[in-house]
């Protein structure tokens, strides 16, 4: 038979091998109708009883059947092996960003409820699925963790309604609590099951004797009738004394006596398949979560056609339900009792080959997903990233395994894949890091070594000092990027130097160093600007960066070139329409709003919100130009124009899957200043306090922080409640220092001295009024200083005429208090 015509056909029939039958849901009616009425008046329903005893398929059945118009987080935890796991997979799902180091404490929970109140526009149904892990395996910590989750969700949040299953109980409220065990299927619906899977076997006098020793249990009853119908050498006689002397053990397998502990089922059913299919389950096993035909393929090392893997390996292994596949998917998994039979009883074959097999397969699925995850692709890299989680989570983690032979994807991961760590992943981001830094020393080149400083700059300069607001983390990026430069410099162009580059000139405008980032910047595109279409891309971050430090600068002439030439550039080579040509007009409407031109500002925030929204762009890039538009309509008086805009961005940013939390403060925030120029105080009191609650989250040391307490204090000032001003003020000024540091040239401590000023001047409390201006005084001086260090003669300009008025009102009041 010719081989190519063979495989030709099988091609034709590519989806028939997984024309795997879904089994007929026998039974279980009593428990439906019991689950639909309590479902009425309960907020959290527990489902418990024997592993496998049908209880993840009794509650998909039961909502399929009942329950419509609601948005399903289906959770899986056997898929997770810590909390932080958890907390990242949920923070994915609600599209919200990983806070770094949230899960060392209880704030995680605080952090979801708050993400589902704020969809209070959908209701949700939460599953907790096989939960028993949490319960009692990984500790009293992890166990009250998740109950107080749970117990968190459904007493704060009303859109949302909790199912749990277990082998396990657990205790609620009564009175929002419904607690159903699921016992094993009746006698009667048992052999109807049998039945139904091996419907061609003729089961004689032992039909009564394999279902009373298949205990009730759905899986059980499944592989029994598999192993009958594809087994021929199996007969009802053989399976009546296998199932007799040997039962699969359950998780919750210390309730029965040793005799009648059934791990040994599973393991005889693994045991007979074929040595192929049986070393081919303990590699599978290997792979955390669920994955493709195509990742089978490759970690089984099996060098064939996709669709022969399919024919030859996982169809045998679905018949005889080792495997489950995910209809809409189409992905594959191990159930999650015979991963744990495979792991007590069998080793994988050569192991560090499966691992290395592991490390190139999941190293390009990762590098897959970071190239599209900043592009219009973006919904759909998130999406592949929900579903590779898991398993891209074993990557980061397999870095203290590696050898010689695999280093380099570990290199790659931490090369070409910075922006998925840092912004997904950042809970294993530093030991990740940390342990490329190590394999770099032990294997690598210094090129090598250079490229993982690169990454560890960008993630402490890009993770960690914005989320802690700590300039130390700052300045620790700085220093890796020196390391890499220091060694890069030594090999002549190249886009690593040119990355190194251009990612120290971005650490440098985020610490205020403006003047000291436009050499690195310059540096970045001179090495780009003649070179490759790999070149591109630091061609135009720079390009972008240099605009914006020469804004920041007040350097207007230069910073409109720049931004021009990343206009030119980017409808040359991205299209006249793409996302981030719209970006670009934002920054040059930001550019000529600091310069006063607010005609040409509000021209170039529309053209880029109107490209922005003709496109796939990503939220918090879209969020921004509706709130600098927005904040342009209310400077020229058009309030309900800025409204529509600034609800618009509220509005997608509830839809995004991943909303940034500080896109949602920076909305709150700019509809203060809205309400706050209309003079609608009490209104700006309510969204300024939203932004602070949300800036407070992610840091109380950052600089946005400030900024929206400040703010706060002003309205207070303006409503004449000048206790309340005082406070939040002072309140403001614990993280001047901190503030100081992180952004040198902020002029937010200025703002908020002024504000304490005017209200211990209109409260008569000249001592406090006096006091307050020498603080003022002072702080001017520091922004001359910091002004003159940046090379900022605008802003310059305005600290010495502002220091002038201060001086002289301090005379002023001074005397003035000296002559009563």
């Amino acid at each position: 038979m010719d081989t190519k015509n063979e495989e030709m056909e099988i091609d034709s029939k590519e989806d028939e091998f997984l024309t795997h039958v879904e089994t007929e849901f026998i039974g279980r009616e009593f428990d439906m109708q019991a689950i639909a009425k309590a479902w009425k008046y309960h907020r959290i329903l527990g489902l418990f009883g024997l592993r496998s005893v049908g209880k993840s398929r009794l509650v998909h059945v039961f909502l399929s059947r009942y329950i419509t118009d609601v948005t399903l987080l289906d959770i899986d935890l056997k898929q997770f092996g810590n909390i932080s796991a958890l907390y990242s997979y949920f923070c994915i799902q609600l599209g919200t960003r990983v806070v770094y180091d949230a899960h060392k404490s209880d704030w995680w929970i605080q952090h979801i409820v708050k993400e589902l109140i704020h969809k209070n526009d959908k209701d949700f149904v939460i599953v907790f699925d096989n939960t028993e892990d949490f319960q009692e395996v990984k500790g009293t910590t992890a166990r009250d963790l998740f109950l107080s989750l749970s117990w968190n969700i459904i007493k704060r949040c009303n859109n949302v309604k909790v199912i749990i299953t277990s082998t396990t109980s657990v205790k609620f409220v009564a009175k929002t609590f419904f607690s159903y065990t699921l016992e094993p299927l009746t006698f009667t619906d048992s052999c109807h099951l049998l039945r139904s899977v091996a419907p061609d076997i003729n089961f004689g006098e032992y039909e009564d004797a394999i279902v009373t020793l298949s205990d009730g249990l759905p899986l059980l009853i499944l592989m029994i009738g598999s192993e009958l119908k594809n087994n021929d050498e199996m007969t009802p006689c053989h399976m009546v004394q296998c199932l007799q002397t040997s039962r699969l053990k359950t998780l919750s397998d210390t309730l029965y006596p040793k005799e009648d502990r059934i791990a040994d089922v599973y393991k005889s059913f693994i045991d007979r398949l074929a040595l192929k299919y049986k070393e081919h389950l303990t590699v599978l096993d290997y792979i955390p979560g669920s994955f493709s035909v195509d990742e089978c393929r490759e970690i089984i090392d099996v060098e064939t056609t996709e669709a022969m893997v399919k024919f030859k390996t996982i169809k045998p292994l679905l018949d005889r339900h080792v495997l489950d596949r995910d209809s809409a998917t189409k992905r594959l998994n191990i159930q999650g009792i015979l991963r744990e039979c495979l792991k007590s009883y069998y080793t994988v074959k050569d192991l560090p080959k499966v691992r290395a097999r592991y490390s190139k397969i999941f190293t390009a699925v990762m590098v897959r997903i970071s190239s599209r995850l900043y592009t219009p692709e973006y919904t759909k890299a998130v999406a592949e990233l929900t579903i590779e989680y898991p398993n891209l989570q074993k990557l980061l983690t397999d870095v203290e395994y590696t050898t010689q032979d695999t280093y380099h994807f570990f290199i790659k991961v931490a090369t070409d894949c910075t922006g998925l760590v840092d912004n997904f992943m950042a809970g294993e981001g530093e030991v990740f890091y940390q342990g490329c830094m190590k394999i770099a020393d032990m294997y690598g080149k210094e090129i090598d070594r250079a490229n993982v400083h690169i990454a560890v700059g960008s993630f402490y300069t890009n993770v960690k000092g914005p989320r802690t607001g700590k300039q130390c983390h700052l300045e620790q990026g700085a220093d890796n990027y020196d390391a890499a430069l220091n060694v890069l410099e030594k090999y002549g162009k190249s886009l690593q130097l040119a990355t190194a580059n251009q990612r120290k000139g971005w650490n440098l405008l985020m610490q205020g160093k403006n003047l000291a980032a436009t050499v690195f910047l310059k540096n970045a595109f001179d090495l780009s600007n003649s070179s490759g279409t790999d070149f591109q891309s630091i061609v135009l971050q720079s390009l972008n960066s240099l605009g914006i430090t020469n804004t920041v600068l007040g350097r207007f002439d230069e910073a409109e070139k720049y931004h021009f030439e990343a206009l030119r550039r980017r409808k040359q080579i991205q299209g006249e329409t793409h996302p981030f040509v719209g970006a670009c007009l934002n920054n040059i409407g930001i550019m000529y709003y600091q310069k006063g031109d607010w005609h040409k500002a509000l021209e170039f925030y529309e053209a880029g919100l109107d490209i922005k929204r003709k496109n796939q762009t990503p939220a918090w890039s879209l969020v921004n130009s509706l709130s600098n538009t927005a904040n342009m309509y209310s400077e020229t008086g058009e309030s309900a124009k800025a409204m529509q805009l600034l609800n618009e961005a509220l509005e997608l940013l509830n839809k995004e899957k991943l909303p940034p939390k500080e896109s949602f403060a920076l909305i709150y925030d700019t509809i203060g200043k809205v309400y706050r120029r209309d003079e609608n105080l009490t209104s700006a009191e309510d969204m300024f306090q939203k932004a602070i609650n949300i800036r407070g989250e992610i840091s109380m040391e950052n600089v946005t922080y400030l900024e929206s307490l400040v703010h706060l204090a002003d309205i207070h000032k303006r409503q004449k409640h000048y206790i309340s001003c005082i406070k939040v003020s002072n309140k403001a000024l614990q993280i001047k220092e901190t503030a100081e540091k992180a952004m040198p040239q902020n002029p937010f401590v200025k703002e908020c001295f002024e504000c304490l000023a005017e209200v211990y001047n209109l409260s008569g409390s000249n001592d406090k009024y006096i006091e307050t201006l020498e603080k003022l005084q002072s702080e001017l001086i520091r922004l001359e200083r910091v002004h003159l260090d940046h090379g900022n003669d605008r802003d310059l300009l305005k600290v010495r005429k502002e220091m002038q008025s201060v001086t002289e009102t301090i005379q002023r009041v001074s005397y003035e208090t000296k002559s009563r």
